[in-house]
């Protein structure tokens, strides 16, 4: 599948979540729905890679899409702010989204894909709420957070229909992607949850910056080995690796002056 087929189908899904949970008077309010590129990447790749889709696993690809899509509007709330109407039209795109991708999942009769999904829900949001807590974890603990957070929606997906064999490159990626985007954050000191948590783990943000580096790294690394184990083709290993996660961290940045 050429490169330009895959952007396709990956907008022409984009758009039909939006369809789905676009609302006028929250549109106008919030920030309103949101699904990552790489996100409906990763959901798509089992059709991209040829294996088989069904109207049936089209169907709940998109409805994981519109699960990301509520999450994302719960965290645009922000705690420490008064209450205003911006945030309460917030907490209601949220819970709008919500009500649909469970309407779409019983329409499609699809009730076993709704409680494998649901445990997955649950555990994500444990995971988000870890963050609000007033302690300080060991690492290993905050990266598993993190890893749940990125991944279980998809890693829920790929279990419940059959497509595991995508599970690392998928998690590795995504990890990736959220880590860049920590980065970027840290450098230009706008501290999120998970970074106040790892400046308080590794005393200084410096030591956060090298620890983030290191991790991307090791991640890249892990994701052209990946690339190799599933066969992926050429045009959908190029479309992963230049439109996917572009931003290649070597080790040699390690080195410059901090």
């Amino acid at each position: 599948m050429k490169g330009h087929q895959i952007q396709s189908k990956i907008i022409s899904m984009e758009i039909e979540v939006l369809n789905a949970v676009r609302q006028r008077t929250l549109d106008q309010f919030t920030d309103g729905p949101s699904v990552r590129e790489s996100r409906l990447f990763f959901l798509l790749l089992p059709f991209f890679d040829g294996k088989t889709w069904s109207a049936d696993v089209e169907s709940s690809a998109k409805t994981v899409s519109i699960v990301y899509a509520a999450l994302h509007a719960h965290d645009q709330i922000r705690e420490d702010s008064p209450i205003i109407k911006e945030q309460q039209l917030t907490v209601l795109a949220g819970d709008l989204y919500s009500g649909i991708y469970y309407q779409v999942l019983v329409n499609a009769k699809n009730i076993a894909m709704v409680q494998h999904l649901a445990s997955a829900i649950i555990q994500v949001s444990e995971k988000k709420t870890s963050f609000f807590e007033d302690e300080i974890r060991p690492i290993e603990e905050i990266e598993e957070a993190i890893t749940i957070i990125e991944t279980e929606l998809l890693m829920s997906f790929y279990t419940f229909y059959g497509y595991t064999e995508y599970a690392p490159i998928a998690e590795q990626a995504l990890l990736y992607i959220r880590y860049t985007d920590e980065l970027k954050r840290l450098q230009s000191k706008n501290y999120t949850l998970f970074l106040r948590e790892l400046n308080a783990n590794l005393v200084h943000e410096i030591y956060t910056e090298h620890w983030l580096l290191e991790k991307l790294d090791s991640l890249h690394g892990q994701i052209l080995a990946s690339i190799a184990d599933c066969s992926l083709d050429y045009e959908l290993a190029q479309f992963l690796l230049h439109q996917i996660t572009p931003h290649q961290h070597r080790a040699e940045q390690l080195t410059r002056e901090g």
